[in-house]
């Protein structure tokens, strides 16, 4: 038997290839193709037992690959899958004698046991699933159902009218729904967190905090880094909005406690179903004020974004103290500043972006004056996750600003020691003669300017990149004819010369002799 996996995306087929244990199950061969395309060439070609499908694709989706097999007169056995909860993706499927419907994220020992069924069907002549058939996997499978409809309303809450509520969810375009949108500030390296799965933990605690009598806890969607929202249904909304409030300050109460943790929470009024997506809106209007508001409880009804312009700090007395290497006084500058901010409650995403801006680029210019090229300095493993997460926090912020300071102190320090800077070209050319040198390569590896690596070079060994690679290799060259039955053209290819003769050039204008007559008078000699 053979199995075929089709979906656009690389990451999921190799997931699923990865993921799964093949050599226990009841396949010769497993293909993947990431498009129909791709897909028909192989069913043309090779017989397949089972299909496993994304719906969701560019140009033709799976469901036309599913009819393009039907109307081929293939018999195999398919799966779908799809990050939405769609029934009318189903009814299709139906239509189409699709064996099931898998909705993502995947869970690999679930699609591993459906497969294995498909495979057993597989060898008989099925008889498509009924439309009842279907409608009982939206029963049982009822909270993957509810978190698919609520990550799908979260992500496009603009078709919140267009969306079908799928079978298993008992919504009602009047019933009426809590919105309550958290964000979490960690601590670095906090010893009561470190190691500890926070969403995992986010979960329990609102689960534990947000079922209670007269309100139901639907879904809880991840949105960015440690943010959360979290979608309750109430059932008498004015009732139970108090104790919703109470048991919010709960939660924010916990994770301080416990996990020296901040969080932020904005929480919509109880709105019916058919309003959900202007509250969904509203509260993405409102996050990037999030940092104004640590442990409190905001209303979106009596939100109002603050009129915060950007007034950048003292630029000019930072780049003072930049130059002068005084770090402890750009740290104290930087909290100073955002401090400030705090306090003032001046603190939106917009600021933070236009301040890390101004600070890049004072850095960036401090370094550009001495010839070091920034872009290659921070372009390392260490930077890039400070850089992602440099928005999320004040605390993130600071963290991110040091190290590019500290790093970029540093390394002005080591290039201002010309010495250091021409011994560690002079170590990289001498293990490296055999390979294609220039100056570009040798700027990668100390993050400077060419021309300006090249000028300090030069005023530190007295001679350019090129004589000293030059005389490198011919020192090489003699050594390896001297002390060696190596020939002479594998010397030169050695050495990084393709052309033999204008090694031997080389050679002749270094000693005098070409390179063959230097070994036969070596030998003589001894």
């Amino acid at each position: 038997m053979n199995i075929l996996i089709v979906d656009d995306d690389y990451l999921v087929l190799e997931g699923i290839r990865k993921g799964i244990d093949w050599d226990t199950m009841p396949f010769e061969h497993v293909y993947l193709a990431q498009s129909v395309k791709q897909a028909k060439e192989i069913l043309q070609t090779n017989p397949i037992d089972v299909l496993v499908s994304d719906i969701e694709m560019p140009q033709e989706n799976g469901l036309d690959l599913l009819r393009w097999i039907r109307g081929q007169g293939l018999c195999l056995e398919n799966i779908f899958l799809t990050c939405y909860a769609d029934f009318q993706y189903a009814q299709q499927a139906i239509e189409l004698g699709s064996f099931h419907y898998f909705l993502k994220p995947i869970e690999y020992d679930k699609l591993r046991q459906i497969i294995i069924n498909a495979a057993a069907k597989a060898k008989h002549l099925p008889s498509p699933p009924t439309e009842n058939n279907w409608k009982q996997y939206w029963f049982d499978n009822v909270k993957e159902v509810r978190d698919a409809f609520w990550s799908r309303i979260l992500a496009h809450p603009e078709a919140l009218e267009r969306q079908s509520i799928p079978p298993g969810l008992s919504y009602a375009p009047a019933d009426p729904f809590f919105l309550l949108f958290f964000a979490l500030f960690l601590p670095e390296g906090g010893p009561s967190w470190q190691g500890f799965p926070s969403e995992y933990a986010f979960r329990n605690i609102a689960a534990e905090l947000f079922s209670f009598p007269g309100v139901s806890l639907e879904s809880i969607v991840p949105d960015q880094e440690e943010r959360y929202f979290v979608i309750l249904k109430a059932a008498d909304p004015v009732r139970d909005q108090a104790e919703l409030v109470s048991r919010i300050a709960r939660l924010i109460e916990e994770y301080r406690r416990h996990f020296c943790c901040e969080v932020s929470c904005f929480w919509s009024e109880a709105a019916p179903l058919s309003r959900m997506g202007r509250e969904i809106a509203a509260c993405r209007e409102a996050s990037p004020y999030l940092l104004n508001y640590l442990n409190r409880i905001v209303c979106l009804r009596e939100f109002f974004p603050p009129q915060a312009l950007y007034t950048p700090p003292d630029l000019e007395q930072i780049a003072a103290m930049l130059r002068a290497g005084n770090q402890e006084g750009i740290f104290q500058a930087v909290d100073g500043y955002l401090d400030s901010l705090q306090r003032q409650h001046k603190i939106s995403e917009n600021v933070l972006s236009s301040f890390l801006y101004d600070m890049v680029q004072l850095i960036f210019s401090y370094l550009a004056e001495q010839g070091i090229e920034a872009h290659r300095l921070f372009a390392d493993s260490d930077e890039e996750p400070l850089s992602k997460a440099a928005l999320h926090s004040t605390g993130r912020l600071r963290k991110h600003l040091s190290y590019l300071v500290r790093r970029a102190v540093e390394y002005s320090n080591l290039v201002k020691d010309n010495q250091s800077v021409a011994q560690r070209l002079r170590s990289y050319m001498d293990s490296h003669l055999g390979e294609n040198i220039s100056r570009a390569t040798l700027s990668e590896l100390v993050f400077l300017n060419a021309d300006y690596l090249a000028r300090l070079f030069k005023q530190e060994m007295n001679q350019s990149i090129s004589a000293y690679l030059l005389e490198r290799r011919m020192e090489r060259a003699g050594h390896l004819l001297r002390e060696t039955r190596i020939p002479v053209n594998q010397i030169a290819e050695d050495l990084g010369y393709e052309n033999n003769s204008y090694f031997s050039k080389l050679f002749r204008q270094k000693y005098g002799v070409t390179p063959v007559e230097y070994r036969r008078r070596w030998k003589q000699g001894r």
